[in-house]
């Protein structure tokens, strides 16, 4: 391993939140979620950069938001139409080799712990590719689309919800790069598990600590689950 980076996505634009405010920059604790995201992996202090990529729209809120945070190392892109595009603007703003590993989060999740980044290196240098998962504590079923039953019950101790921060090596985004990008961007993927297809992706199980702000109830559970880790 050579170098670590973080590439922070934080292109939403408040639509599912129902506020005129993208929900990067939602209050916690007094911060917003984006300088929540910055701060956690600048205590890392592994980093050789971190890269902030915003909604073209909100580029200079988010450089306003940062301007006392980011180091001169670290930059803010423009995202692109698919949280899978806004990821590929993130690496390809970086001149990496091989060697390299990259972190790749959604601010929206602002409680992930300094031991799990550690975890997380670990794997990549097995896999390639690693993931945060959390077990599934509920009884499952798998549903067909444009079906109103199930036939198929699942085993929850197989399934994970997936989480934030994944990570890459540079070996492995050389292959994935190779793979077409489907036209239709509501095929692209959706986060590394899905973008590494069939190829194993490392697991570092986390716990329900680390949950997403989607909607306007999801602010106040982040904030009772917060911790300093």
């Amino acid at each position: 391993m050579n170098n670590l980076y973080a590439i922070l996505l934080a292109g939403g634009t408040g639509s599912r939140m129902g506020s005129d405010v993208p929900k990067q920059f939602l209050k916690l604790r007094g911060e917003s979620l984006l300088r929540h995201s910055v701060k956690r992996f600048q205590r890392f202090g592994l980093l050789k950069s971190i890269t902030v990529v915003s909604h073209p729209d909100w580029v200079l809120e988010t450089e306003k938001e940062l301007e006392d945070l980011l180091e001169p190392n670290d930059c803010i892109v423009e995202g692109g139409e698919t949280r899978h595009l806004s990821t590929l603007n993130g690496i390809q703003s970086i001149s990496y080799d091989e060697k390299d590993i990259f972190f790749i989060h959604d601010v929206a999740r602002p409680n992930f712990k300094q031991n799990e980044l550690y975890q997380l290196v670990e794997q990549t240098k097995i896999f390639g590719g690693a993931s945060l998962v959390c077990p599934v504590t509920e009884s499952l079923v798998r549903v067909k689309l444009h079906q109103n039953y199930s036939q198929e019950p699942l085993k929850r101790e197989e399934v994970y919800a997936v989480k934030t921060p994944q990570a890459v090596a540079g070996f492995m985004l050389k292959d994935l790069l190779v793979d077409p990008l489907p036209e239709n961007p509501k095929h692209h993927p959706t986060d590394l598990c899905t973008w590494m297809g069939e190829r194993r992706v490392g697991i570092v199980e986390t716990d329900f600590h680390n949950t997403k702000v989607t909607s306007p109830g999801d602010l106040v559970l982040a904030d009772s689950l917060y911790t300093n880790d």
